[in-house]
Protein backbone atom coordinates (compact mmCIF):
# COMPACT_ATOMS: atom_id res chain seq x y z
CA UNK A 1 0.00 0.00 0.00
CA UNK A 2 1.14 3.48 -0.77
CA UNK A 3 0.54 6.43 1.01
CA UNK A 4 -0.39 9.24 -1.22
CA UNK A 5 1.90 12.11 0.25
CA UNK A 6 0.73 14.72 -2.12
CA UNK A 7 -2.12 14.02 -4.13
CA UNK A 8 -2.36 17.46 -5.94
CA UNK A 9 1.52 17.23 -7.13
CA UNK A 10 0.81 14.09 -8.50
CA UNK A 11 -2.30 15.47 -11.07
CA UNK A 12 -1.05 16.30 -14.20
CA UNK A 13 -1.95 20.10 -15.53
CA UNK A 14 -3.87 18.20 -18.65
CA UNK A 15 -6.20 16.30 -15.97
CA UNK A 16 -7.17 18.98 -13.50
CA UNK A 17 -7.48 23.16 -12.91
CA UNK A 18 -7.79 25.34 -10.30
CA UNK A 19 -10.48 27.61 -10.96
CA UNK A 20 -10.05 30.74 -9.23
CA UNK A 21 -13.93 32.18 -10.04
CA UNK A 22 -15.33 35.42 -10.30
CA UNK A 23 -16.41 35.31 -7.12
CA UNK A 24 -14.29 38.77 -5.91
CA UNK A 25 -13.17 39.08 -2.48
CA UNK A 26 -16.03 41.99 -1.28
CA UNK A 27 -15.86 44.36 1.36
CA UNK A 28 -18.69 44.77 3.03
CA UNK A 29 -19.88 48.20 5.07
CA UNK A 30 -20.88 46.99 8.46
CA UNK A 31 -23.14 50.58 9.39
CA UNK A 32 -26.64 48.84 8.24
CA UNK A 33 -28.82 48.37 11.09
CA UNK A 34 -31.41 45.57 12.07
CA UNK A 35 -34.58 45.31 9.58
CA UNK A 36 -36.43 44.50 13.10
CA UNK A 37 -36.88 45.97 16.63
CA UNK A 38 -36.62 42.38 18.34
CA UNK A 39 -33.69 40.47 18.90
CA UNK A 40 -32.40 39.04 15.41
CA UNK A 41 -34.17 34.97 14.77
CA UNK A 42 -33.00 32.80 11.81
CA UNK A 43 -35.66 31.01 10.48
CA UNK A 44 -33.71 30.66 6.81
CA UNK A 45 -30.41 31.55 6.20
CA UNK A 46 -28.37 33.08 3.27
CA UNK A 47 -27.52 30.58 0.05
CA UNK A 48 -29.99 28.02 1.97
CA UNK A 49 -30.52 25.01 -1.12
CA UNK A 50 -34.31 25.80 -1.54
CA UNK A 51 -36.19 24.62 -4.70
CA UNK A 52 -34.82 25.48 -7.67
CA UNK A 53 -32.63 28.54 -5.92
CA UNK A 54 -30.53 29.36 -3.16
CA UNK A 55 -31.95 31.26 -0.72
CA UNK A 56 -31.03 35.21 -2.08
CA UNK A 57 -31.56 36.50 1.68
CA UNK A 58 -32.55 35.89 5.57
CA UNK A 59 -35.48 34.63 7.07
CA UNK A 60 -36.63 36.69 10.31
CA UNK A 61 -38.50 34.54 13.12
CA UNK A 62 -41.17 37.40 14.32
CA UNK A 63 -42.28 34.99 16.68
CA UNK A 64 -45.43 32.96 14.84
CA UNK A 65 -47.02 36.40 14.86
CA UNK A 66 -47.63 39.01 11.94
CA UNK A 67 -47.25 42.98 12.44
CA UNK A 68 -44.08 43.29 14.33
CA UNK A 69 -42.54 46.43 13.43
CA UNK A 70 -40.17 46.79 10.14
CA UNK A 71 -37.24 49.36 9.74
CA UNK A 72 -35.44 50.93 7.12
CA UNK A 73 -31.54 49.17 7.55
CA UNK A 74 -29.54 52.65 6.07
CA UNK A 75 -30.76 55.75 4.58
CA UNK A 76 -31.98 55.54 1.39
CA UNK A 77 -34.92 56.02 -0.68
CA UNK A 78 -37.92 53.41 -1.73
CA UNK A 79 -36.71 52.25 -5.92
CA UNK A 80 -39.47 49.99 -5.68
CA UNK A 81 -42.91 48.52 -4.62
CA UNK A 82 -44.17 44.96 -5.76
CA UNK A 83 -47.24 43.38 -4.31
CA UNK A 84 -48.53 40.04 -6.05
CA UNK A 85 -50.88 37.35 -4.64
CA UNK A 86 -47.50 35.13 -4.98
CA UNK A 87 -43.67 35.14 -4.40
CA UNK A 88 -42.59 37.98 -2.12
CA UNK A 89 -46.19 39.51 -1.39
CA UNK A 90 -45.77 42.94 -0.52
CA UNK A 91 -42.54 44.22 -0.69
CA UNK A 92 -40.15 47.01 -0.54
CA UNK A 93 -36.88 47.94 -2.31
CA UNK A 94 -35.03 50.33 -0.91
CA UNK A 95 -31.99 52.36 -2.27
CA UNK A 96 -28.99 53.32 -0.31
CA UNK A 97 -26.49 56.34 -0.86
CA UNK A 98 -23.53 53.68 -1.12
CA UNK A 99 -25.21 51.89 -3.75
CA UNK A 100 -26.73 48.83 -1.98
CA UNK A 101 -30.67 47.90 -1.86
CA UNK A 102 -32.18 46.40 0.93
CA UNK A 103 -35.50 44.42 -0.24
CA UNK A 104 -38.21 43.59 2.97
CA UNK A 105 -40.71 40.59 1.61
CA UNK A 106 -44.15 39.07 3.10
CA UNK A 107 -45.02 42.32 4.48
CA UNK A 108 -48.43 42.46 5.95
CA UNK A 109 -48.97 46.24 5.23
CA UNK A 110 -46.80 49.81 4.73
CA UNK A 111 -45.99 52.49 6.72
CA UNK A 112 -48.52 55.17 6.38
CA UNK A 113 -46.90 57.24 3.88
CA UNK A 114 -45.64 54.35 2.02
CA UNK A 115 -49.66 52.95 1.83
CA UNK A 116 -51.22 55.73 0.68
CA UNK A 117 -48.82 56.11 -2.02
CA UNK A 118 -49.53 52.65 -3.21
CA UNK A 119 -53.14 52.97 -2.18
CA UNK A 120 -53.28 55.96 -4.72
CA UNK A 121 -51.40 54.03 -7.55
CA UNK A 122 -53.69 50.77 -6.77
CA UNK A 123 -57.17 52.43 -7.87
CA UNK A 124 -55.52 54.52 -10.57
CA UNK A 125 -55.02 51.21 -12.03
CA UNK A 126 -57.71 49.49 -10.17
CA UNK A 127 -55.42 46.47 -9.41
CA UNK A 128 -54.45 45.06 -6.12
CA UNK A 129 -51.48 43.83 -7.75
CA UNK A 130 -48.80 46.45 -8.54
CA UNK A 131 -45.31 46.95 -9.34
CA UNK A 132 -44.09 50.75 -8.56
CA UNK A 133 -40.69 52.32 -8.83
CA UNK A 134 -41.33 55.80 -7.67
CA UNK A 135 -38.78 58.61 -8.16
CA UNK A 136 -36.01 59.04 -5.73
CA UNK A 137 -37.25 62.07 -4.07
CA UNK A 138 -40.87 60.94 -3.54
CA UNK A 139 -40.22 58.03 -0.34
CA UNK A 140 -36.76 59.11 1.81
CA UNK A 141 -36.56 57.15 4.68
CA UNK A 142 -33.87 57.02 7.00
CA UNK A 143 -32.09 54.50 9.34
CA UNK A 144 -34.18 52.91 11.67
CA UNK A 145 -37.52 54.20 10.50
CA UNK A 146 -40.34 52.07 10.45
CA UNK A 147 -41.11 51.30 6.97
CA UNK A 148 -43.78 48.40 7.06
CA UNK A 149 -45.35 45.64 9.59
CA UNK A 150 -43.99 42.19 9.11
CA UNK A 151 -46.70 39.70 7.75
CA UNK A 152 -47.14 36.24 5.66
CA UNK A 153 -48.20 37.69 1.81
CA UNK A 154 -47.38 36.00 -0.90
CA UNK A 155 -45.72 32.44 -0.96
CA UNK A 156 -44.97 32.87 2.75
CA UNK A 157 -44.79 29.55 5.04
CA UNK A 158 -45.62 31.40 7.87
CA UNK A 159 -45.21 35.11 9.38
CA UNK A 160 -41.71 36.43 9.09
CA UNK A 161 -39.79 38.84 7.48
CA UNK A 162 -37.58 37.99 4.17
CA UNK A 163 -34.50 40.41 4.60
CA UNK A 164 -32.36 40.51 1.39
CA UNK A 165 -28.79 42.84 0.92
CA UNK A 166 -27.82 43.52 -2.80
CA UNK A 167 -24.95 44.86 -4.64
CA UNK A 168 -24.62 48.07 -6.15
CA UNK A 169 -25.73 46.72 -9.63
CA UNK A 170 -29.03 44.23 -8.31
CA UNK A 171 -28.00 41.53 -9.81
CA UNK A 172 -26.38 39.52 -6.96
CA UNK A 173 -27.58 38.96 -3.16
CA UNK A 174 -25.29 39.07 -0.55
CA UNK A 175 -25.10 37.64 2.84
CA UNK A 176 -26.63 40.27 5.00
CA UNK A 177 -24.98 38.97 7.89
CA UNK A 178 -21.61 40.34 6.33
CA UNK A 179 -23.28 44.08 6.77
CA UNK A 180 -22.78 44.16 10.93
CA UNK A 181 -25.83 42.06 11.78
CA UNK A 182 -25.99 40.40 15.09
CA UNK A 183 -27.66 36.46 15.52
CA UNK A 184 -26.23 34.99 18.64
CA UNK A 185 -24.15 31.92 17.77
CA UNK A 186 -21.53 29.55 18.98
CA UNK A 187 -23.08 26.26 17.76
CA UNK A 188 -21.04 23.95 15.59
CA UNK A 189 -22.65 23.33 12.00
CA UNK A 190 -23.65 19.76 12.12
CA UNK A 191 -22.96 16.64 9.02
CA UNK A 192 -25.24 14.29 8.82
CA UNK A 193 -24.21 12.00 6.18
CA UNK A 194 -21.46 11.57 3.02
CA UNK A 195 -22.30 10.56 -0.39
CA UNK A 196 -20.04 8.77 -2.66
CA UNK A 197 -19.95 8.62 -6.04
CA UNK A 198 -18.63 6.04 -8.76
CA UNK A 199 -18.50 8.50 -11.90
CA UNK A 200 -18.35 8.32 -15.73
CA UNK A 201 -15.72 10.22 -17.50
CA UNK A 202 -18.87 12.27 -19.11
CA UNK A 203 -19.98 12.99 -15.25
CA UNK A 204 -22.73 10.06 -15.31
CA UNK A 205 -22.93 8.49 -12.07
CA UNK A 206 -22.70 5.12 -12.16
CA UNK A 207 -23.38 4.44 -8.18
CA UNK A 208 -24.20 6.26 -5.66
CA UNK A 209 -23.10 5.21 -1.82
CA UNK A 210 -24.00 6.74 1.86
CA UNK A 211 -22.28 6.50 4.99
CA UNK A 212 -23.77 7.13 8.43
CA UNK A 213 -21.50 10.51 10.44
CA UNK A 214 -21.17 10.22 13.95
CA UNK A 215 -20.00 12.76 16.07
CA UNK A 216 -17.37 12.37 18.39
CA UNK A 217 -17.06 15.33 19.79
CA UNK A 218 -16.90 19.46 19.13
CA UNK A 219 -17.42 19.70 16.09
CA UNK A 220 -15.58 16.43 15.00
CA UNK A 221 -17.36 13.73 12.95
CA UNK A 222 -15.97 10.44 12.16
CA UNK A 223 -17.64 7.46 9.92
CA UNK A 224 -18.10 4.00 11.58
CA UNK A 225 -14.74 3.08 9.95
CA UNK A 226 -11.91 4.90 9.07
CA UNK A 227 -10.77 3.95 5.12
CA UNK A 228 -13.22 3.55 2.63
CA UNK A 229 -12.76 1.65 -0.97
CA UNK A 230 -13.28 4.18 -3.67
CA UNK A 231 -13.70 3.92 -7.48
CA UNK A 232 -10.90 5.61 -9.85
CA UNK A 233 -13.12 8.21 -10.54
CA UNK A 234 -14.83 9.60 -7.50
CA UNK A 235 -16.95 12.50 -5.94
CA UNK A 236 -17.85 13.28 -2.75
CA UNK A 237 -21.15 15.24 -1.35
CA UNK A 238 -22.29 15.75 2.33
CA UNK A 239 -25.70 16.68 4.20
CA UNK A 240 -24.98 19.59 6.40
CA UNK A 241 -26.94 22.36 8.62
CA UNK A 242 -26.20 25.14 11.08
CA UNK A 243 -28.09 25.85 13.98
CA UNK A 244 -27.75 29.62 15.85
CA UNK A 245 -28.22 30.07 19.79
CA UNK A 246 -31.76 29.19 21.02
CA UNK A 247 -32.98 28.13 17.86
CA UNK A 248 -34.45 25.05 17.19
CA UNK A 249 -34.16 25.84 13.06
CA UNK A 250 -31.72 23.50 10.62
CA UNK A 251 -30.70 26.64 8.06
CA UNK A 252 -27.57 26.32 5.64
CA UNK A 253 -23.85 26.25 6.16
CA UNK A 254 -21.30 29.30 5.17
CA UNK A 255 -19.04 27.02 3.77
CA UNK A 256 -17.60 23.76 2.64
CA UNK A 257 -14.15 22.63 2.27
CA UNK A 258 -12.92 19.60 0.92
CA UNK A 259 -8.90 18.97 1.49
CA UNK A 260 -6.71 15.99 -0.05
CA UNK A 261 -3.90 15.27 1.92
CA UNK A 262 -4.21 18.58 3.95
CA UNK A 263 -4.18 20.54 0.28
CA UNK A 264 -7.55 22.24 -0.75
CA UNK A 265 -9.50 21.18 -3.98
CA UNK A 266 -12.86 22.72 -3.58
CA UNK A 267 -14.90 25.28 -1.47
CA UNK A 268 -18.23 26.74 -1.81
CA UNK A 269 -19.11 29.67 -0.01
CA UNK A 270 -22.34 31.42 -0.12
CA UNK A 271 -21.39 35.14 0.15
CA UNK A 272 -22.72 36.46 -2.89
CA UNK A 273 -25.37 35.00 -5.37
CA UNK A 274 -26.14 35.82 -8.96
CA UNK A 275 -29.56 36.20 -9.73
CA UNK A 276 -28.89 34.94 -13.14
CA UNK A 277 -26.73 31.85 -11.57
CA UNK A 278 -29.19 30.98 -9.09
CA UNK A 279 -31.26 28.11 -10.95
CA UNK A 280 -27.07 26.22 -10.67
CA UNK A 281 -28.49 25.22 -7.60
CA UNK A 282 -30.25 21.98 -9.20
CA UNK A 283 -26.34 21.24 -10.20
CA UNK A 284 -25.00 21.89 -6.97
CA UNK A 285 -27.24 19.51 -5.31
CA UNK A 286 -27.60 15.78 -6.31
CA UNK A 287 -30.65 16.34 -8.05
CA UNK A 288 -31.78 13.06 -8.09
CA UNK A 289 -31.71 12.46 -4.42
CA UNK A 290 -34.01 15.68 -3.76
CA UNK A 291 -36.60 14.22 -6.39
CA UNK A 292 -36.67 10.73 -4.91
CA UNK A 293 -36.01 11.62 -1.21
CA UNK A 294 -36.60 15.24 -0.41
CA UNK A 295 -32.68 15.52 0.24
CA UNK A 296 -31.25 18.56 -0.36
CA UNK A 297 -27.04 17.27 -0.16
CA UNK A 298 -23.66 19.63 -1.33
CA UNK A 299 -21.74 18.20 -3.96
CA UNK A 300 -18.12 18.52 -3.47
CA UNK A 301 -17.78 18.17 -7.13
CA UNK A 302 -18.96 20.43 -9.71
CA UNK A 303 -21.03 19.60 -12.92
CA UNK A 304 -19.41 20.55 -16.41
CA UNK A 305 -22.62 22.48 -17.08
CA UNK A 306 -22.45 24.01 -13.76
CA UNK A 307 -21.63 28.20 -13.82
CA UNK A 308 -22.00 29.07 -10.48
CA UNK A 309 -19.69 31.37 -9.30
CA UNK A 310 -19.45 30.43 -5.83
CA UNK A 311 -16.37 28.10 -5.94
CA UNK A 312 -13.15 30.07 -5.06
CA UNK A 313 -11.13 26.71 -5.05
CA UNK A 314 -11.63 24.20 -7.57
CA UNK A 315 -9.11 20.95 -8.60
CA UNK A 316 -9.57 18.59 -11.27
CA UNK A 317 -13.53 20.11 -10.59
CA UNK A 318 -14.00 18.63 -7.31
CA UNK A 319 -13.28 15.07 -8.34
CA UNK A 320 -10.71 12.74 -6.39
CA UNK A 321 -8.81 10.55 -8.84
CA UNK A 322 -6.72 7.98 -6.42
CA UNK A 323 -3.92 5.15 -8.24
CA UNK A 324 -4.78 1.88 -7.08
CA UNK A 325 -3.59 1.03 -3.62
CA UNK A 326 -2.67 4.20 -2.77
CA UNK A 327 -4.42 6.40 0.41
CA UNK A 328 -5.38 9.65 0.94
CA UNK A 329 -6.48 11.67 3.76
CA UNK A 330 -10.24 13.27 2.94
CA UNK A 331 -10.94 16.13 5.17
CA UNK A 332 -14.03 18.17 4.84
CA UNK A 333 -15.02 20.90 6.82
CA UNK A 334 -18.43 22.98 7.34
CA UNK A 335 -18.35 26.38 8.92
CA UNK A 336 -20.98 29.01 9.31
CA UNK A 337 -20.30 32.52 9.11
CA UNK A 338 -19.91 33.29 12.54
CA UNK A 339 -16.35 31.22 12.25
CA UNK A 340 -17.60 27.91 14.07
CA UNK A 341 -16.44 25.21 12.00
CA UNK A 342 -17.02 21.23 11.59
CA UNK A 343 -15.08 18.15 10.39
CA UNK A 344 -14.84 15.21 9.08
CA UNK A 345 -11.86 12.97 8.39
CA UNK A 346 -11.50 9.90 6.47
CA UNK A 347 -8.70 8.15 4.79
CA UNK A 348 -9.78 7.10 0.86
CA UNK A 349 -7.75 3.60 -0.91
CA UNK A 350 -7.94 3.41 -4.72
CA UNK A 351 -9.07 0.17 -6.12
CA UNK A 352 -9.24 -0.97 -10.08
CA UNK A 353 -12.71 -0.89 -9.94
CA UNK A 354 -14.43 -2.26 -13.15
CA UNK A 355 -15.81 1.43 -14.44
CA UNK A 356 -15.38 1.88 -18.01
CA UNK A 357 -13.49 4.74 -19.08
CA UNK A 358 -16.73 5.56 -21.69
CA UNK A 359 -20.69 4.83 -21.02
CA UNK A 360 -20.71 1.01 -23.46
CA UNK A 361 -24.33 2.05 -25.01
CA UNK A 362 -24.91 6.00 -25.75
CA UNK A 363 -27.81 6.13 -27.84
CA UNK A 364 -29.97 8.90 -26.65
CA UNK A 365 -27.21 10.27 -24.80
CA UNK A 366 -26.80 14.46 -25.85
CA UNK A 367 -23.83 16.83 -25.13
CA UNK A 368 -24.68 19.67 -22.26
CA UNK A 369 -23.39 21.97 -24.93
CA UNK A 370 -24.75 21.25 -27.39
CA UNK A 371 -28.54 21.85 -29.49
CA UNK A 372 -30.67 19.46 -28.66
CA UNK A 373 -33.60 18.53 -31.71
CA UNK A 374 -35.90 15.82 -31.20
CA UNK A 375 -39.12 14.83 -33.18
CA UNK A 376 -41.18 12.16 -34.75
CA UNK A 377 -44.66 12.96 -35.94
CA UNK A 378 -46.57 13.66 -33.13
CA UNK A 379 -44.22 15.95 -31.05
CA UNK A 380 -40.81 18.51 -31.54
CA UNK A 381 -38.73 18.95 -28.37
CA UNK A 382 -35.82 21.23 -28.57
CA UNK A 383 -33.33 22.41 -26.15
CA UNK A 384 -30.63 24.94 -26.67
CA UNK A 385 -27.29 24.52 -25.09
CA UNK A 386 -26.44 24.92 -21.56
CA UNK A 387 -29.94 23.39 -20.84
CA UNK A 388 -28.58 20.59 -19.19
CA UNK A 389 -26.27 20.56 -16.60
CA UNK A 390 -23.63 17.22 -18.20
CA UNK A 391 -24.39 14.68 -21.01
CA UNK A 392 -28.02 13.81 -20.71
CA UNK A 393 -29.53 10.44 -22.17
CA UNK A 394 -33.03 10.83 -23.19
CA UNK A 395 -35.32 8.20 -23.94
CA UNK A 396 -38.90 9.03 -25.10
CA UNK A 397 -42.04 6.79 -26.19
CA UNK A 398 -45.27 8.03 -27.35
CA UNK A 399 -49.49 7.02 -26.79
CA UNK A 400 -50.83 7.71 -30.20
CA UNK A 401 -53.52 10.46 -30.59
CA UNK A 402 -57.10 8.38 -29.89
CA UNK A 403 -60.63 9.26 -31.16
CA UNK A 404 -61.59 12.17 -29.30
CA UNK A 405 -58.39 13.00 -27.83
CA UNK A 406 -56.67 16.19 -28.68
CA UNK A 407 -53.03 14.86 -29.01
CA UNK A 408 -50.98 12.30 -28.58
CA UNK A 409 -49.15 11.48 -25.10
CA UNK A 410 -45.35 11.75 -25.06
CA UNK A 411 -43.36 10.43 -21.77
CA UNK A 412 -40.11 11.92 -22.10
CA UNK A 413 -37.01 11.43 -20.12
CA UNK A 414 -36.57 11.29 -16.55
CA UNK A 415 -38.57 13.41 -13.53
CA UNK A 416 -35.28 13.37 -11.68
CA UNK A 417 -33.25 15.27 -14.18
CA UNK A 418 -33.35 19.25 -13.88
CA UNK A 419 -33.66 21.54 -16.50
CA UNK A 420 -31.95 24.63 -16.28
CA UNK A 421 -33.60 26.51 -19.08
CA UNK A 422 -37.22 26.10 -20.34
CA UNK A 423 -37.09 24.05 -24.14
CA UNK A 424 -39.81 23.91 -26.42
CA UNK A 425 -42.26 21.36 -26.75
CA UNK A 426 -44.94 21.02 -29.73
CA UNK A 427 -47.17 18.47 -29.39
CA UNK A 428 -49.45 17.75 -32.79
CA UNK A 429 -53.36 18.35 -32.14
CA UNK A 430 -56.41 18.33 -33.72
CA UNK A 431 -56.74 22.18 -35.04
CA UNK A 432 -60.55 21.38 -36.07
CA UNK A 433 -61.33 20.52 -32.40
CA UNK A 434 -64.26 23.03 -31.09
CA UNK A 435 -62.35 24.80 -28.16
CA UNK A 436 -58.67 24.76 -29.58
CA UNK A 437 -58.55 28.18 -28.16
CA UNK A 438 -58.73 26.41 -24.50
CA UNK A 439 -55.97 24.43 -25.17
CA UNK A 440 -53.46 24.09 -22.72
CA UNK A 441 -50.74 21.92 -22.09
CA UNK A 442 -50.61 19.25 -19.16
CA UNK A 443 -47.45 17.41 -17.41
CA UNK A 444 -48.56 14.33 -15.07
CA UNK A 445 -46.21 12.98 -12.80
CA UNK A 446 -47.77 10.59 -10.58
CA UNK A 447 -50.70 11.90 -9.26
CA UNK A 448 -49.17 15.67 -9.83
CA UNK A 449 -50.79 17.81 -12.68
CA UNK A 450 -48.69 20.47 -13.72
CA UNK A 451 -50.42 23.07 -16.44
CA UNK A 452 -48.76 25.08 -18.91
CA UNK A 453 -50.09 27.67 -21.55
CA UNK A 454 -48.89 28.21 -24.90
CA UNK A 455 -49.88 29.03 -28.51
CA UNK A 456 -51.53 27.14 -30.96
CA UNK A 457 -50.01 27.45 -34.60
CA UNK A 458 -52.21 25.47 -37.22
CA UNK A 459 -51.61 22.00 -36.18
CA UNK A 460 -49.02 22.46 -33.58
CA UNK A 461 -49.66 23.42 -29.92
CA UNK A 462 -46.20 25.11 -28.14
CA UNK A 463 -45.19 25.56 -24.82
CA UNK A 464 -42.41 26.40 -23.09
CA UNK A 465 -41.18 23.52 -20.27
CA UNK A 466 -38.37 23.07 -17.77
CA UNK A 467 -38.48 19.34 -16.83
CA UNK A 468 -39.28 15.64 -18.31
CA UNK A 469 -42.89 14.03 -17.78
CA UNK A 470 -45.94 12.88 -19.21
CA UNK A 471 -47.24 15.22 -21.14
CA UNK A 472 -50.43 15.70 -23.67
CA UNK A 473 -52.76 18.86 -24.73
CA UNK A 474 -55.81 19.20 -23.27
CA UNK A 475 -59.11 21.74 -23.67
CA UNK A 476 -59.65 23.89 -20.12
CA UNK A 477 -63.58 24.34 -20.23
CA UNK A 478 -64.49 24.71 -16.76
CA UNK A 479 -64.51 28.20 -15.26
CA UNK A 480 -62.97 29.19 -12.09
CA UNK A 481 -65.07 28.73 -8.77
CA UNK A 482 -66.28 31.41 -6.51
CA UNK A 483 -67.20 30.55 -2.94
CA UNK A 484 -68.50 33.17 -0.33
CA UNK A 485 -66.91 32.44 2.64
CA UNK A 486 -68.37 34.59 5.22
CA UNK A 487 -71.67 36.61 3.87
CA UNK A 488 -75.17 34.92 5.63
CA UNK A 489 -77.97 34.33 4.18
CA UNK A 490 -79.70 37.54 5.12
CA UNK A 491 -76.75 39.07 3.50
CA UNK A 492 -76.37 41.59 7.07
CA UNK A 493 -72.74 41.82 7.06
CA UNK A 494 -72.97 45.24 9.83
CA UNK A 495 -70.87 43.47 12.16
CA UNK A 496 -68.45 41.59 9.73
CA UNK A 497 -65.06 43.63 9.07
CA UNK A 498 -63.95 41.80 6.33
CA UNK A 499 -66.11 40.28 3.27
CA UNK A 500 -64.09 36.90 2.25
CA UNK A 501 -64.42 34.72 -1.11
CA UNK A 502 -62.58 32.14 -1.96
CA UNK A 503 -61.69 31.80 -5.44
CA UNK A 504 -60.10 28.56 -7.63
CA UNK A 505 -59.34 27.35 -10.88
CA UNK A 506 -59.13 23.27 -11.71
CA UNK A 507 -56.70 23.66 -14.64
CA UNK A 508 -54.67 26.89 -16.41
CA UNK A 509 -55.17 28.87 -13.18
CA UNK A 510 -56.94 32.12 -12.62
CA UNK A 511 -55.09 35.24 -14.49
CA UNK A 512 -57.84 37.86 -13.13
CA UNK A 513 -59.81 39.09 -10.80
CA UNK A 514 -61.94 41.71 -9.53
CA UNK A 515 -64.77 42.89 -6.99
CA UNK A 516 -67.42 46.13 -7.17
CA UNK A 517 -69.70 47.18 -4.74
CA UNK A 518 -72.46 49.16 -5.95
CA UNK A 519 -70.86 49.05 -9.33
CA UNK A 520 -67.40 50.59 -8.90
CA UNK A 521 -63.98 48.76 -7.62
CA UNK A 522 -62.87 48.28 -4.58
CA UNK A 523 -59.52 47.04 -3.73
CA UNK A 524 -60.10 43.59 -2.42
CA UNK A 525 -56.55 41.81 -1.73
CA UNK A 526 -56.05 38.54 -2.95
CA UNK A 527 -53.90 35.50 -1.31
CA UNK A 528 -52.83 33.17 -3.98
CA UNK A 529 -51.42 30.32 -1.16
CA UNK A 530 -54.99 30.04 0.71
CA UNK A 531 -57.48 31.41 -2.20
CA UNK A 532 -58.49 33.70 -0.26
CA UNK A 533 -59.90 36.97 -1.95
CA UNK A 534 -61.12 39.10 0.56
CA UNK A 535 -62.22 43.00 1.13
CA UNK A 536 -61.55 44.73 4.35
CA UNK A 537 -64.81 47.42 4.61
CA UNK A 538 -63.53 50.97 4.78
CA UNK A 539 -66.86 52.67 5.83
CA UNK A 540 -68.67 51.92 8.86
CA UNK A 541 -71.67 50.47 9.00
CA UNK A 542 -74.66 52.31 7.74
CA UNK A 543 -77.41 49.87 7.53
CA UNK A 544 -77.77 50.70 3.83
CA UNK A 545 -78.27 47.97 0.47
CA UNK A 546 -75.21 47.47 -1.50
CA UNK A 547 -74.99 44.98 -4.25
CA UNK A 548 -71.77 43.09 -4.42
CA UNK A 549 -70.22 41.72 -7.61
CA UNK A 550 -67.38 39.57 -7.87
CA UNK A 551 -65.61 38.30 -11.16
CA UNK A 552 -62.75 36.08 -11.88
CA UNK A 553 -61.24 35.00 -15.08
CA UNK A 554 -58.69 31.79 -16.26
CA UNK A 555 -55.77 31.61 -18.14
CA UNK A 556 -57.78 30.53 -21.31
CA UNK A 557 -60.37 33.01 -20.57
CA UNK A 558 -62.91 31.51 -18.79
CA UNK A 559 -64.91 33.64 -16.86
CA UNK A 560 -67.04 33.20 -13.91
CA UNK A 561 -69.17 35.84 -12.02
CA UNK A 562 -70.92 36.17 -8.66
CA UNK A 563 -73.46 38.65 -7.53
CA UNK A 564 -75.47 39.26 -4.04
CA UNK A 565 -76.91 41.77 -2.07
CA UNK A 566 -75.46 42.76 1.51
CA UNK A 567 -76.48 45.02 3.81
CA UNK A 568 -73.71 47.32 5.43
Amino acid sequence: MKILGALIACISLSHCFLLAQNQEEIKMPENFGPPLDIPLQLSGSFGELRTNHFHGGLDLRTGGMEGKRVLAAADGYVARISISPYGYGKALYIQHPNGYMTVYAHLQRFSPIIEQYVRQEQFKRESFEVDLYPQPWVLSVKKGELIALSGNTGSSGGPHLHFEIRDQGGERALNPLSFGLQVPDNRHPEITQLFIYEIEDNFLEIKRNVYTVRKVGGGIYKLDRDTLLISPRTGFAVEAFDYQNDSPFRNGVYSIEKFIEDTPVYKFIAEGIRFDQTRYLNAHIDYDLKYSAGKNVHRLFVLPGNQLDAYPILINRGLLKIPPDSVAKVRIVARDIAGNASELTFWAKGTAGDLPAVVRDRTGIFGFNEDILIRDESFVFFAETGTFYRPQKIAFSTVPLMAGGISAVVNFGMESVPFHKFATLKLRVDKNHPNASKFVMVNVVGNKRSVITGTLDGEWFTARIRSFGRYAVEADVSPPKITPVNIPTNGNMQKVPVMRFRISDDLSGIKSYRMEIDGKWVLAEFDGKTGLFFYPFEHAASGKKHEVYVRVTDAVGNTSEYKTSILR
